[in-house]
């Protein structure tokens, strides 16, 4: 994936929101980019001191052990994995915000909300990628 500049400053404009919620305008034609409808999109947010970039790539790749590439399925959340990993995804755009308080967040205070964008948007009903050998299909 490439660094997309409008997807991130969709992603800033979201974050700054401190709701822990999806954008409701990423199935908007043009609303949150130029080219991309759908835009997919995933959301970290924790406490400010812990944040990292690293930290919250992690924690959405670490879903990896709840998917089943075989039967496509998830025995818990997996979409942060299966939208970072998506194969026809090729642009990203991310942002943090600190925020003292987030929506829906109840709890939280003095936090960081990380967003990342992703065009073309990635997720069900397909599968991620293709089996193979890496960048086979490259």
């Amino acid at each position: 994936q490439s660094w997309d500049a409008a997807l991130a400053k969709t992603a800033k404009a979201w974050a700054k929101k401190c709701k822990f919620k999806h954008n409701i305008y990423l199935k908007v034609p043009r609303k949150v980019h130029p080219t991309f409808t759908p835009v997919g999109e995933n959301i970290w947010t924790g406490t400010a001191t812990i944040f990292s970039v690293d930290a919250a790539l992690s924690d959405w790749f670490n879903e990896v052990s709840r998917y089943d590439f075989n039967t496509h399925s998830c025995s818990h959340v997996c979409g942060h994995y299966t939208q970072v990993v998506w194969a026809e995804s090729y642009k990203v755009g991310c942002a943090v915000h600190f925020c003292n308080t987030v929506e829906n967040m109840p709890g939280f205070f003095k936090v960081a909300h990380f967003v990342c964008n992703y065009g073309p948007a990635g997720n069900y009903p397909r599968k991620p990628y293709k089996a193979g050998q890496p960048c086979s299909g490259c």
